[in-house]
């Protein structure tokens, strides 16, 4: 029997019981050691996320992207997209031919053509509109601003008569081209009446349009 005021047996029982409790402590200490660091390797072996970020994911690529995530082209010079191309479309090489003008010629009655002498010498106007007049256009005799070329100039949708008034006239068909009626009708002196005309004989000194 234990005397009162003995605290532990005499033979060395609890030092084995408080021995074996540090053991089994150093024991819990080094399973969460190594818990620890094997949770600590997973973090970052690229299965987890890495706190580590790059400089540059904060910086916009220069690169317009596709819908692959692939960067486009810049120097492509595909133009699929609805980009426009510089080459013409109308198979002219005429840069002032129109495009949506019919392919037909007009009786002669409804296609009104102005002569306008640039030389400074009478008569050059109405001799051309007389011929014109005997096959039965619309014409105008002017005089306009001294000019040294010749040319048939035309309104959209004209270039068919325009041909047809170079014939009769014995005007070489390079000398025909497309134009806009403000343009034309600068060169024409006293114009008010030739405002609404279709075709423009422009008589120059080289003496090429008469």
């Amino acid at each position: 029997m234990t005397s009162p005021g003995q605290f532990a047996a005499q033979d060395g029982s609890f030092a084995r019981s408080a021995g074996g409790a540090a053991g089994r402590g150093v024991i819990l200490i080094v399973v969460a050691v190594g818990i620890g660091l094997f949770l600590l390797a997973k973090g970052f072996d690229g299965g987890g996320t890495s706190l580590i970020v790059p400089s540059s994911a904060n910086e916009a690529s220069d690169e317009p992207a596709t819908d692959n995530g692939e960067p486009a082209d810049a120097d492509s010079d595909d133009v699929s997209d609805g980009g426009t191309s510089d080459a013409p479309t109308d198979g002219s090489d005429n840069p002032l031919t129109t495009a949506d003008e019919p392919n037909t010629t007009r009786p002669p009655g409804e296609v009104k053509v102005a002569a306008v002498n640039t030389t400074g010498e009478p008569g050059l106007a109405s001799t051309a509109t007389g011929k014109l007049d005997t096959q039965g256009y619309v014409t105008a005799a002017k005089n306009g601003v001294q000019s040294d070329t010749s040319g048939v100039y035309y309104l959209a949708g004209y270039s068919e008569d325009a041909k047809e008034v170079a014939k009769i006239l014995g005007i070489p068909a390079d000398l025909i081209f497309a134009t806009e009626a403000a343009d034309i009708l600068g060169r024409v002196l006293n114009n008010d009446n030739v405002t609404d005309f279709h075709i423009f004989i422009i008589q120059g000194t080289d003496r090429l349009a008469g």
